[in-house]
């Protein structure tokens, strides 16, 4: 009895090779179970923030009074997506961008990583810069950072990682938030400006959101 299992075991894998691969693979799956061998392609990104920061502003007086430069607390932050865009399995990567024909988004980028695990994002980076803002202003927002953990491991699409509270400004290592109006200003001399991710305040308040869609 085993000698005839041989036989047509052996008669299987030739007539599979002479088939063609896809046969093969049939019957290899059906023999392990089939199944895919790691995580489906990334196909949207969600990427949002909310930070209290020191703000610095300009206000407009009459040439004679000069510019007057005040402190104030208050916020910075982005809502983007999920955002359609590419993914690199390779590398574990997803980039994404956004900029329109109008011209009121401009100098989009979304892009993350994912560790091989995909236990935490080993980086995210997100620009953008928006006009028309209350048809007068502009504003231009960027961040980038390391490490964030997936804390909310029951939800698995999207896969969520998440960092929040007094700690959550630690793994940036860029925020750049500055605007300007048709009143005045631009880029290199905004209104409204961070000088850089020194000037997070430390809150409760603070949070930092990925989400990925498959």
């Amino acid at each position: 009895m085993s000698k005839r299992m041989l036989l047509i075991g052996l008669l299987v894998v030739v007539v599979a090779l002479l088939s063609g691969c896809e046969i093969l693979d049939n019957i290899i799956g059906g023999i392990t179970g089939g199944g895919t061998t790691g995580p489906a392609p990334i196909t949207s990104v969600g990427i949002s923030y909310h930070l209290d920061v020191t703000l610095s502003e300009r206000e407009i007086k009459p040439k004679l009074s000069g510019p007057v430069v005040t402190t104030s607390a208050g916020s910075v932050g982005m809502v983007i997506g999920p955002k359609a865009g590419t993914y690199y399995p390779e590398s574990r990567t997803f980039i994404a961008t956004w900029d329109n024909q109008v011209g009121d988004f401009s100098n989009t980028r979304l892009e993350v990583q994912l560790n091989e695990t995909e236990e935490y994002v080993e980086y995210y980076i997100l620009s953008q810069t928006q006009s028309n803002v209350w048809f007068a202003w502009t504003f231009v927002n960027e961040i980038s950072g390391l490490h964030i953990l997936n804390l909310n491991h029951e939800t698995d699409n999207p896969r969520i990682y998440e960092v929040q509270g007094t700690d959550a400004h630690i793994p940036i290592s860029k925020l750049t938030h500055k605007g300007w109006s048709t009143a005045g200003g631009d880029f290199t001399d905004p209104l409204v400006w961070i000088n850089s991710q020194a000037d997070i305040i430390p809150s409760l308040n603070n949070i930092i959101t990925i989400e990925v869609y498959r």
